[in-house]
């Protein structure tokens, strides 16, 4: 008969291993916090050291040396700037500028040098003032009108038609009885945050708080001399955007087989050949999908002014210098190359989709600046290519 086994000393083994293992755990989740710590602060100085080398390079020219500030760009080292402004707020300033000031638009997806991880770093830095950042008085420059009217034919016109007398698409802001009903307050609200439910797109990331009190001074000076409501003078429609038949080419392959994108009023004929030499990109290719879409002046003044109005300046009246290049400028879009134009709206958007589908090279040795592929590389999709269209013949009319 077999004797009985003793198995009291494994069952101890196993209980003394068991606890030996939950007392590891217990110790390591009890440290987890320390060495989480530990990473985010490691990760975050790396950033702040980046983000201080970005800024000494390219923003300390205009911000100062420690964020001060100069007459060319306001005091980031600010402890009411830094309280005020959360860190998504400044990211949008760095990536996208601010138009009508020498900020420029920084990040990649913009058309400048800086990838999201460069403008996070220059977040981190400018954030690492907070602590012991000065509680500078910042004065705000008093609204200037004239300022606020370039502003407004900048970005606003599109919508509410020249000199704020409205247009089909938003209402006319330049009325005595619109402006005194509602204060400074609640524009400067609805500028800032927009209505986006009503297709007021949101400028507080976009302006300065100095051009919003430029719009403001604007539309104090219509206050006081605007026409009240009936009394104006009729509006004309701003561009509108529609869709037409396509039409099969006739002859040669420079005759386009496009609808078109815009008309504004145009009674479209059947696509011609071009009796000129019409600029062509250096890039080969025919039209995108965009020229068979509708395109929308407002959504193209959106984008132009996030992606083209670095190289192509405001309201596309050009002045960029591009050393390098045979003209020594970028060119300008407002007036737009004279080769481009034509009366048959088909023409006219096709002639203008082949440069942004496909991007060109400027003429000369060794151009800095050239003309980004926009449907090419994917950076804009068919409808924003159509909408900046719509906007770009818009700034012809």
């Amino acid at each position: 008969m077999r004797s009985n086994e003793n198995y009291l000393p494994h069952i101890a083994t196993a209980a003394f291993l068991t606890l030996a293992v939950l007392i590891s755990f217990q110790l390591f989740i009890l440290r987890e916090p320390t060495r989480i710590a530990a990473d985010e602060t490691y990760h975050k100085n790396t950033a702040v050291t980046a983000g201080k080398t970005t800024f000494a390079k390219n923003c300390a020219a205009c911000h100062g040396a420690n964020g001060e500030g100069s007459e060319d760009g306001p005091s980031l080292n600010n402890k009411q700037f830094l309280s005020t402004v959360d860190d998504g707020t400044i990211f949008s300033v760095v990536s996208s500028g601010v138009p009508n000031t020498r900020m420029p638009a920084w990040n990649q997806v913009h058309g400048g040098p800086f990838t999201d991880e460069d403008v996070r770093n220059l977040v981190a830095f400018v954030r690492s003032w907070q602590p012991n950042a000065p509680d500078l008085v910042v004065t705000v420059k008093p609204g200037d009108p004239a300022r606020g009217a370039a502003i407004f034919d900048a970005t606003c016109y599109a919508c509410h038609g020249k000199d704020g007398i409205g247009t089909d698409r938003a209402p006319a802001l330049n009325d005595t009885v619109k402006l005194h009903q509602f204060d400074d307050a609640w524009y400067r609200d609805t500028i800032m945050n927009g209505r986006p439910a009503q297709g007021m797109p949101t400028w507080g990331t976009v302006l300065s708080p100095e051009q919003v009190n430029d719009l403001l001074a604007l539309f104090d000076q219509w206050r006081s001399a605007a026409p009240a409501v009936g009394e104006k003078p009729a509006a004309t429609p701003a561009p509108t955007a529609t869709v037409l038949p396509k039409v099969a080419p006739t002859a040669a392959p420079a005759t386009p087989t496009v609808t078109a994108v815009v008309t504004a009023a145009v009674t479209v004929t059947e696509a011609t050949t071009p009796t000129v030499e019409v600029a062509r990109p250096s890039n080969p290719g025919g039209p995108g999908q965009a020229v068979n879409l509708k395109g929308v002046v407002a959504s193209g003044l959106k984008i132009y002014t996030q992606q083209c109005v670095k190289c192509h300046g405001e309201a596309g009246k050009g002045g960029v210098d591009n050393p390098g290049s045979s003209d020594g400028t970028i060119p300008a879009l407002n007036p737009i190359d004279e080769t481009l134009v034509n009366t048959d709206i088909k023409v006219y958007a096709y002639n203008i989709d082949l440069f942004m589908e496909h991007g060109s090279t400027p003429g000369g040795p060794n151009p800095t600046s050239k003309m980004t592929a926009w449907g090419d590389e994917k950076k804009l999709t068919p409808q924003q290519i159509a909408d900046v269209i719509a906007y770009v013949i818009s700034l012809n009319k």
